[in-house]
């Protein structure tokens, strides 16, 4: 007779692989807001000239060795200014983002896991913001609190905190009622217990997918904001505010927009890769392939 070896059957907590590369797409997002975020606390070393001397021998000078982006209507270097102004742009993105995130995930986790009257509640709360259209809730918050980039980075906060909250609550909803979640809750878990070991590391992905996205929406709003005198103001040098200054130089001085312009672009292909690269992570079809 053949002799069978006995079969264990061990027992794993069921999780979302972690975010990997996500292909090329992903690791060239990485790649370059790793190096936007290098160039932007690097700025003080980075830049070759002040950000707001005035040179009146330079205005509107063309690019050459010396000012690689030329220079703008104050003789005042073009690259020097967009490298700082990845500082303001990159800060007010991602510290908006993540500040929806602390917000909005707990919220949706709470919804979505408790159901009911938790649930309507909360989401009827969060349909409020829904309401009113994102840039136009943005101006009103600043309209009330006066411009500046910290109000606009609270302000896109706002905007994003409903979108954070009914993502996580869509994943929630569907994670709740998986084999391995009520497995832990007929074992006798505690609701804390499952949520934080079972519902948020497998809802989680989706949000963080939605988040990175989020940020490129950031940069272009917040790039909004500021070309309408509602950001960051003046001297500091913005992105958008680069482009609301030069706006009426443009055949006259091109490099005045072009090189703010790509900038705003390579931020927002960066955080667009990212996203695509994190979908494939947290997509098992793509993981099973």
């Amino acid at each position: 007779m053949i002799a069978l070896e006995p079969v264990t059957v061990t027992s794993r907590r069921r999780r979302i692989p972690m975010p990997r590369w996500g292909g090329r797409e992903g690791m060239a997002g990485w790649i370059i807001l790793g190096v936007l975020v290098l160039v932007a606390l690097l700025a003080p070393v980075l830049a070759p000239h002040s950000t707001e001397a005035i040179d009146g021998s330079r205005i509107f000078g063309a690019p050459d060795w010396s000012h690689p982006f030329g220079s703008d209507d104050l003789g005042r270097d073009v690259f020097s200014r967009v490298l700082y102004a990845y500082r303001a742009s990159l800060s007010i993105a991602i510290g908006s983002v993540l500040l929806a995130m602390a917000v909005g995930i707990p919220i949706g986790l709470i919804a979505g896991y408790a159901g009911g009257w938790t649930d309507l509640v909360l989401m009827r709360a969060v349909d409020l913001l829904l309401a009113f259209p994102a840039l136009l809730l943005a101006i009103s918050l600043i309209a009330i609190l006066g411009p500046g980039g910290l109000v606009a980075l609270l302000a896109i906060a706002i905007i994003y905190v409903p979108i954070m909250a009914r993502v996580v609550r869509s994943s929630v909803l569907v994670v709740r009622n998986q084999p391995y979640v009520l497995g832990a809750r007929a074992r006798g878990a505690s609701h804390w217990a499952i949520v934080r070991g079972h519902v948020l590391p497998n809802a989680i992905g989706p949000a963080l997918v939605q988040a990175s996205v989020l940020m490129a929406f950031a940069i272009i709003i917040e790039a909004a904001l500021s070309f309408l005198g509602l950001g960051a103001q003046p001297p500091t040098p913005e992105l958008g505010l680069m482009l609301a200054e030069g706006n009426n130089y443009l055949t006259q001085a091109p490099w005045v927009e072009i090189f703010p312009g790509l900038a705003i672009a390579l931020s927002v292909l960066a955080f667009n890769l990212i996203g695509d690269g994190l979908r494939r992570s947290f997509d098992p079809g793509q993981l099973a392939r």
